[in-house]
């Protein structure tokens, strides 16, 4: 099969998520919008990721795919959770009449699922989550989706690895700077009480605590008081 000059485009865009997007949660919705825009027959996409080997809630492009996630998660059984626990893809072409989803599947059709392709996401060789595709229409997914849904998974895996890898480092670098901060402050303002009261730095730092619990405040609130400027006029 070859790759439509526009599927390649898309898949091209995954490469770029974790460099445009804001936060991780950001990233996740914009891969799934890649799969609406990747596999023509797909109306709706999302993904579930696990969270300490637990699924967690759903990222979708739109309430109606995290919809169809969620009614999985209400009736134990569906094509993303089996894809979960076999790390292989699930391919339902009529919700409404598949025995494998006696509960699952009627109720999604009435929610205007027809079809659904789960495609496993690998990191490490382990399953991570699941890419979720739905169809308004009948066996929406034909052979040419599941191959281009196949290289979209890979895709995705690693565009949500690398999405996650870096939020989180991101995000611990920003606590590592804000407390580093903070402990300036704290520091600065133990300087200015020693020299008010001709204390020790033990005791500006329990006068600071004392004022933190007592006016319900943060440490580094009490502390940049102390340290600010006074107001002019």
């Amino acid at each position: 099969m070859s790759l439509p000059h526009e599927t390649a485009l898309e898949l091209a865009k995954l490469a770029g998520v974790v460099l445009t997007e804001p936060d991780l949660d950001t990233a996740l919705v914009a891969v799934t919008r890649v799969a609406v825009s990747a596999v023509e027959p797909c109306d709706g996409a999302s993904l579930t990721l696990r969270e300490r080997g637990v699924p967690a809630a759903p990222i979708a492009d739109g309430d109606w795919a995290v919809e169809l996630d969620r009614l999985q998660f209400v009736e134990q059984e569906g094509p993303c959770l089996d894809c979960l626990r076999e790390g292989s893809i699930m391919r339902v072409s009529d919700l409404a009449a598949d025995g494998r989803f006696p509960h699952y599947g009627p109720k999604a059709a009435e929610l205007g699922a027809c079809s659904t392709m789960s495609l496993p996401l690998s990191a490490d060789g382990r399953t991570v989550g699941a890419l979720n595709l739905y169809s308004r229409t009948v066996s929406a997914f034909d052979s040419d989706a599941v191959a281009v849904g196949e290289l979209l998974a890979a895709h995705a895996s690693l565009a949500v690895t690398a999405a996650t890898a870096y939020y989180s480092n991101r995000d611990l670098a920003d606590q590592m700077r804000q407390a580093l901060e903070s402990r300036a402050v704290i520091e600065q303002a133990k300087g200015v009480l020693m020299g008010r009261h001709g204390c020790t730095a033990d005791d500006a730092f329990a006068l600071l605590v004392q004022q933190s619990q007592r006016t319900n405040r943060k440490l580094r609130e009490v502390a940049q008081d102390l340290v600010a400027p006074p107001a002019a006029g």
